[in-house]
């Protein structure tokens, strides 16, 4: 079976559009290429023998796209960090997924501040900073990046927590990949753009 990094990969190389956002469009190769700078510095930041869980704690933007490509390519898992959510209860979705980093921007930054993640400050990467831009342009995404296996996590998407707690659903690079080759979510079927 395929794997959503299966499908990544093949579209390094094609100029056509992969993204739309506002007035802005990225083709195929230039987020394959990004999020193979991200996924560098992702393996990077990783800690062995604990989950590669990265914690996305963004809007609906480009670097929430490449960081789920990212994680495709290197291995990890995306933890959608749920902006509505605050205090206690943010900080608690957080732990109890094992985020093992942070990619956030000064807002999310600004509803982590105080909160007990138990992530160190070094390991939240705000991506409207120079710093991060820094961090990047030092990656060049040539590395080795690992195989994914179809059952390997990609996501982790918290529910709205309508009876209860909210949980987190996990779905797999399998999984996903047969919802984007079907042309759905993500938009990475033949002639999608997202």
């Amino acid at each position: 079976m395929v794997t959503f990094a299966d499908l990544v990969r093949a579209r390094a190389g094609d100029e056509h559009v992969g993204l739309l956002f506002e007035d802005e469009s990225y083709t195929w190769s230039r987020l394959v290429g990004e999020a193979e700078r991200r996924a560098a510095l992702a393996l990077g930041l990783r800690e062995p023998g604990r989950p590669f869980h990265i914690g996305v704690l963004l809007e609906n933007v480009p670097e929430y796209v490449l960081w789920i490509f990212a994680a495709a390519l290197s291995g990890a898992a995306v933890v959608g960090i749920n902006p509505t959510r605050r205090g206690e209860e943010l900080a608690g979705d957080v732990r109890h997924t094992d985020c093992r980093f942070i990619v956030t921007d000064s807002t999310g930054c600004g509803l982590l501040d105080g909160l007990r993640t138990g992530i160190p400050p070094e390991r939240v990467l705000r991506v409207d900073t120079p710093g991060y831009r820094d961090l990047l342009a030092r990656r060049t995404g040539a590395q080795e990046l690992p195989e994914a296996e179809e059952g390997d996590p990609l996501l982790l998407l918290f529910t709205s927590g309508s009876t209860g707690a909210p949980k987190a659903v996990v779905c797999g690079q399998g999984r996903l990949a047969a919802i984007a080759g079907r042309g759905g979510a993500g938009g990475s079927g033949s002639g999608g753009t997202a």
